[in-house]
C-alpha cells in the first residue's frame, strides 16, 4: 500500500492569512510612501533645483563676481600703490638711513667708547685696581692676623698682671686669714650657739605642753 502524505492544509491557511491581513496593513502605508517619494522627486525635480541654480546664478553674478572683480581690480592694484608708496617714502628712507647713517654712527660711538672708556677702564683694573685690591686684601689679613697674636698676648699679659695684683693676694688671704676664721667660728661660735637654739626651742616646747596640753614634738 502506498505511505500517505502528511497533509499542512491548516498551516497554510494560517500563511496565508497572515499574507492576506499584512498586504492589507502595508499596502497603504507603501502606497504613501510610493507616492510622498514621487512628489519629493518632482518636487526637487521642477521647484528646489530650479530655485538653487536660479539662486546659485544670482549669487555668482550679483555677489562672486563683483567681489572677485573688486579684488583684482581695486584692492589689489591701491594696495600694491599704497605699498609703494609706503616703501617709497618710509621703508627705503629707513633702511638708506639706518644703513647709511645710523650704523656708521653706532660702530663710531661704540670705537670712541671702547677707545676712551672701555679699553682705559679694563686697563686700569686689570693692572691697577685688581693689583692694589689683592695687596690691600692681603694687608687686611696679614693685620688682622697679627693683631690677633697681639690681643692674645696682651689679654695674657693683663691676665697675669691681674692675677699677681688682685687674684693670688686674694686667693692667700681666704686661704690663709678667712678659711681658719670659718672654720674658727663655725666650731667655737656657730655650734654653741646652735645648740644653744635648739635647747630653748626644746626648753620652750616643753613649758607650752605643760601649760597648754598637745602632744610634744
Amino acid at each position: 500500500m502506498p505511505r500517505s502524505q502528511p497533509t499542512h492544509e491548516p498551516a497554510g491557511c494560517l500563511t496565508g492569512a497572515a499574507r492576506a491581513i499584512a498586504l492589507v496593513i502595508v499596502l497603504p502605508i507603501r502606497l504613501v510612501w510610493d507616492a510622498l517619494v514621487w512628489c519629493l522627486k518632482q518636487l526637487w525635480r521642477w521647484v528646489l533645483a530650479p530655485i538653487g541654480r536660479a539662486l546659485g546664478w544670482l549669487i555668482e553674478y550679483l555677489i562672486v563676481i563683483p567681489l572677485r572683480w573688486l579684488w583684482e581690480w581695486v584692492v589689489v592694484p591701491v594696495a600694491r600703490a599704497l605699498w609703494w608708496v609706503v616703501d617709497l617714502l618710509i621703508v627705503t628712507p629707513l633702511g638708506w638711513l639706518w644703513r647709511w647713517v645710523l650704523l656708521p654712527v653706532g660702530r663710531a660711538l661704540w670705537w670712541v667708547v671702547d677707545l676712551l672708556i672701555v679699553t682705559p677702564l679694563g686697563w686700569l683694573w686689570q693692572y691697577v685696581l685688581a693689583p692694589v685690591g689683592r695687596a690691600i686684601g692681603a694687608a687686611l689679613a696679614w693685620a688682622w692676623r697679627i693683631a690677633g697674636q697681639i690681643s692674645r698676648a696682651v689679654g695674657r699679659a693683663i691676665g697675669w698682671v691681674l692675677w699677681h695684683a688682685i687674684g693670688r693676694p686674694l686667693a692667700w688671704v681666704y686661704r690663709a686669714i678667712l678659711t681658719p676664721v670659718g672654720h674658727w667660728l663655725r666650731t667655737w661660735v656657730w655650734r654653741p650657739v646652735a645648740a644653744v637654739a635648739r635647747a630653748v626651742r626644746n626648753a620652750a616646747r616643753e613649758v607650752r605642753v605643760a601649760l597648754f596640753g598637745g602632744p610634744s614634738r
